[in-house]
């Protein structure tokens, strides 16, 4: 039977306790099917924010807190960096590697952040928001809480173009990756969501244009691995 993911609250409950189940060893998935790069493409994300020492950022669909934690030690002992997702397995190996007092991690949702507006210098998001049951919701939120000239960052999945590439991808993510996972987990079945969900994820140009459609401006995005990841970035306009 071929891998359904669930629609709506469904998908976002399903999401949330599958997450919690492989938390403990999710990072060892990511260096496996990445073969580590995912570490290069969270510090390049670091950089592209622009954050400085002092300054506040969120990290949301924050997972074990890689990111986070890296922000962080660029904001340094006079910066606040907060993590935020829904999954409290997650958050529980987040927490657990914490040793700035100023980096924080609360349990929340990516569409109603729980985060004054106008108030973080950059807000960011690894392989996030395809998670999530409404794009468009989460990036209003994000727009809002953003001080103007905040800076958004993605990074996630994205639509390889070249053909003679494409077919080798389709077979690496849709049946290694899975395969990978379930030796790490047997038997679990929620390895097969990684790769379905990407489907009905937009595409690199989409997601600009709903990022531009939100009223970010300065919307650029780069891709790595033939267009296979991409980091997007997006700008609050100054007054």
């Amino acid at each position: 039977m071929p891998f359904e993911i669930p629609d709506g609250l469904a998908k976002a409950i399903y999401v949330k306790n599958k997450f919690t189940t492989i938390a403990n060893r999710y990072d060892l998935f990511n260096d496996i099917i990445t073969q580590g790069m995912h570490r290069r493409w969270k510090g390049f994300l670091v950089r592209k924010t622009g954050i400085q020492s002092g300054d506040h950022a969120l990290d949301i669909c924050c997972g074990t807190g890689d990111i986070t934690q890296r922000l962080q030690r660029v904001a340094g002992a006079s910066g606040n960096v907060t993590g935020l997702d829904f999954s409290a397995g997650m958050l529980h190996v987040a927490k657990s590697r914490v040793t700035d007092r100023n980096n924080r991690f609360i349990q929340g949702d990516a569409a109603l952040l729980p985060v004054k507006s106008d108030s973080q210098d950059a807000v960011t998001v690894g392989f996030g928001l395809r998670n999530l049951a409404e794009i468009e919701t989460c990036l209003s939120e994000v727009w809002r809480v953003l001080k103007p000239g905040g800076r958004f960052l993605s990074l996630d999945m994205g639509k390889v173009e070249i053909p003679i590439i494409r077919p080798l991808f389709r077979f690496y993510f849709f049946v290694i990756v899975p395969m990978i996972g379930k030796i790490i987990y047997p038997g679990e079945s929620f390895f097969d969501y990684f790769p379905h969900s990407s489907l009905d994820f937009p595409s690199q140009q989409k997601l600009a244009e709903i990022l531009e459609k939100t009223g970010f401006t300065n919307v650029q995005y780069v891709n790595f691995h033939f267009g296979s990841t991409v980091i997007h970035y997006a700008q609050k306009p100054s007054p």
